[in-house]
């Protein structure tokens, strides 16, 4: 039987219409992966807020009362007169001390004897500014001042489930096939989704989205793996493309959604149903024939068949026939069928070229992912309405996304990757050295379209790395050192402390060095993907010398051979 990527250059096409057909089920499936992944921005937002004050009416319409704040709250004042108040303490003044007039209030009081008088922490709750939120987890749950730490924890949760599902659903998919694991992780996303709108309390709702993080990194990291196995070395980098926009399609809708829903309950129910939609995948959703060569030739064929008829090609008869000698079922002399063999994250450390090159991936992916989201969670100086914010950030990614089909399929798949991951370093470099304001904000929103192609184009790359029998396994190790780069990114940013560049010019140094790093892969633009570990051991064996050979050369510090 002729290797799967010849059958589809040679015969059955590289993109035809049944390829058309498996891309659009991918891309449809990703659109609320875009809702789950970003939808903490809005369940977990913290509104202005300050203590309960009995006796007091401090929020009227849901808008702080600044006269009765004035009385009640410590507040600062800065050169331009704009008085923040305290979020986690109140005035400590005995009960009856309101039932007055403000007039008559402020010939009692004044601001030195209030605070004279001292401090309590907000011992009878907390009241919402609600003008944008009506409801989160945070005024459902008051997670403020001490409790501040709980919101934080429900995002790392989810992100340790995130890199739980990329380890799990990629070695099921791997084991079980591509196509039984994304249609779990549809489901699991749909179920947990919509039982994460009825969580009692804050514990069940960590849970349930620990879960959905699991499987929304699974559809992730099983949709590149199927869209890339489905179509020819010439289209890997359209379709690497095409899936993700409807990432960031999905955050945008996002946004237009939170903005009509302002209940976080309501908006987690909203975005948990379209799950219903994917329940004909059953029926749709084929598995991957490359896959099957590993595993079931006589279904492989079945699929190739199917493929072939959909695009309108009649196959000779040769194309899927076995080669003189081989039995497609049997490989032993007992004549029993061989069982197929379960593959583990070890198959890719065990020999030399496959180790340096899964271990240079898992950094790249590490760095990526702590710098992406480093820079989109501390994009806060952007004024005005948070959902506006929230759009313009999604939109920057479609950009990002779309000059990778350019790009990678001009320069190869390392070039594009190398340019921008160091024009992010520079650019965070330079965020670093300019004070708060437009500019800044500016140059951090160029930093994030940098680092999407960057993140992208390594993914792209990424697939055609690892060998057919492995590459489920080897993306989820992959994606899970990005969850793990994720989980520590906003420790990160505690270096602010010490020293207010500090994160910026760290993200900028680490971008610098995963492109760096990149160029000691090799490149596999237009290349036949590897099937076994034979295969992929053999793979560009030798890049990392010639890489550093030429680089040497270039810089000129090679020595010269004396003859």
């Amino acid at each position: 039987m002729l290797p799967f990527d010849e059958i589809l250059t040679r015969y059955v096409g590289e993109f035809g219409w049944y390829q058309r057909w498996v891309m659009f089920l991918m891309c449809f499936a990703e659109i609320p992966v875009g809702f789950h992944m970003l939808s903490a921005v809005f369940l977990a937002s913290s509104p202005g807020h300050h203590c309960t004050v009995p006796g007091l009416q401090t929020v009227e319409q849901c808008r702080p009362v600044g006269d009765a704040l004035d009385m009640s709250i410590p507040w600062t004042e800065n050169e331009e007169g704009h008085r923040t108040y305290s979020r986690c303490a109140r005035y400590n003044l005995p009960d009856g001390s309101f039932n007055m007039s403000y007039a008559d209030f402020w010939q009692n009081h004044t601001p030195e004897n209030l605070s004279a008088g001292g401090t309590i922490s907000c011992d009878r709750g907390w009241e919402y500014d609600c003008t944008t939120f009506t409801s989160t987890i945070v005024t459902e749950w008051d997670l403020v001042c001490s409790s501040n730490w709980l919101k934080q924890l429900t995002t790392a949760l989810y992100m340790v489930g995130v890199l739980f599902g990329a380890v799990v659903f990629g070695d099921m998919a791997d084991r079980f096939g591509r196509r039984p694991a994304y249609l779990l992780c549809l489901l699991v996303q749909l179920v947990f989704g919509v039982a994460t709108t009825f969580s009692p309390n804050l514990v069940l709702f960590v849970i349930f989205r620990f879960f959905v993080g699991a499987a929304t990194s699974g559809v992730i990291i099983v949709s590149a793996v199927m869209a890339a196995e489905f179509v020819g070395p010439s289209e890997r980098v359209k379709v690497g493309v095409l899936r993700p926009e409807f990432y960031a399609v999905g955050g945008m809708i996002m946004a237009g959604i939170a903005y009509g829903i302002r209940d976080w309950r309501l908006l987690q129910l909203a975005i948990s149903l379209p799950n219903l939609l994917y329940i004909p995948y059953y029926w749709w959703c084929p598995e991957s024939p490359r896959w099957l060569l590993s595993r079931d030739k006589a279904k492989a064929k079945e699929i190739i068949l199917s493929m072939a008829k959909t695009n309108g090609v009649i196959l000779p008869s040769h194309v899927l026939e076995e080669e003189l000698g081989e039995d497609p079922v049997t490989k032993h002399v007992t004549g029993q069928e061989e069982t197929p063999r379960n593959y583990t994250i070890l198959d890719l450390l065990r020999t030399p070229n496959m180790r340096i090159r899964t271990l240079i991936i898992f950094c790249i992916w590490f760095i990526n992912s702590c710098v992406f989201y480093g820079v989109s969670l501390n994009i806060t100086d952007l004024s005005g309405n948070a959902h506006v914010n929230f759009l313009i950030s999604c939109a920057v990614e479609v950009p990002a996304y779309a000059s990778l089909l350019f790009l990678q399929e001009r320069f190869g798949r390392k070039v594009p990757v190398l340019v921008y991951e160091l024009l992010t370093g520079v650019g965070l470099i330079i965020t670093a050295a300019l004070p708060a304001g437009s500019v800044r904000v500016t140059l951090a929103m160029i930093s994030k379209f940098c680092i999407t192609g960057g993140a992208q184009g390594v993914m792209i790359y990424t697939v055609e790395l690892f060998p057919t029998v492995t590459r489920n396994i080897g993306m989820g190790s992959s994606s899970m050192s990005a969850r793990i780069g994720a989980t520590i990114s906003p420790f990160l940013w505690l270096l602010a402390d010490v020293w207010r560049p500090a994160p910026f010019l760290l993200f900028g140094v680490m971008t610098i060095v995963a492109g760096l790093l990149c160029m000691l892969l090799p490149e596999t633009k237009g290349e036949q993907l590897p099937q076994t570990l034979e295969d992929g051991e053999e793979f560009g064996k030798g890049s990392v010398r010639r890489t550093w050979t030429k680089t040497l050369r270039l810089l000129r510090l090679r020595k010269t051979t004396v003859a």
